[in-house]
């Protein structure tokens, strides 16, 4: 058995994808500058008080550095862990709530229910995937509509005794069923 060809793209919603890269360089940026102005905002006053508070009498510079970037460290990284998580769980959003409608209109599909709102947020992603599946499901509530027509008429033709116009609707009907291709 041989495996199905596995896609090679990298970027398929390239605008997207690299607003994300964008914003997630972005965030680490802004956390690597709150460490060092940390860093930098304890040197610049331990070295403008010439390292002669309490404190740093009875220490060297590099005993002090020590405890002082591993504290800005455990903080940056408890800092970064917590934005990351809220940007992360904010920008999912875009793509789980459509994911969840679509989820929703597919479930409703299959229980032979047309769900009645099918669009989702303007600025969410997937919406060239909601503009397919809203065409799909026109496309479904047409042939229906037009199925339900035909069957009337079908009916029509039937209680007159009309052979010709019964033919044309059954004609009609499986033209209807046959425009599915069958998979």
């Amino acid at each position: 058995m041989s495996k199905p060809n596995q896609r090679r793209i990298v970027l398929i919603d390239h605008r997207f994808q690299l607003r994300m890269a964008a914003s997630f360089i972005l965030l680490q940026v802004l956390l690597t500058a709150l460490f060092a102005a940390g860093l930098y905002i304890f040197m610049d006053s331990e070295l403008h008080s010439d390292l002669a508070s309490a404190h740093a009498s009875y220490k060297s510079l590099s005993q002090i550095l020590l405890p002082l970037v591993l504290t800005l460290a455990v903080f940056s990284i408890v800092l970064s862990i917590v934005i990351s998580s809220v940007f992360v769980v904010l920008i999912s959003h875009k793509i789980a709530g459509p994911m969840y409608r679509f989820r929703t209109i597919l479930e409703s599909l299959s229980h032979r229910r047309f769900e009645a709102h099918t669009r989702i947020r303007p600025g969410d992603q997937l919406g060239e995937l909601a503009i397919s599946l809203e065409k799909a499901i026109k496309t479904i509530k047409t042939d229906i509509h037009e199925l339900h027509q035909l069957v009337w008429r079908l009916r029509e033709s039937h209680a007159k005794a009309d052979t010709n116009s019964f033919d044309m609707q059954i004609a009609a009907i499986e033209k209807t069923l046959d425009s599915w291709e069958k998979g």
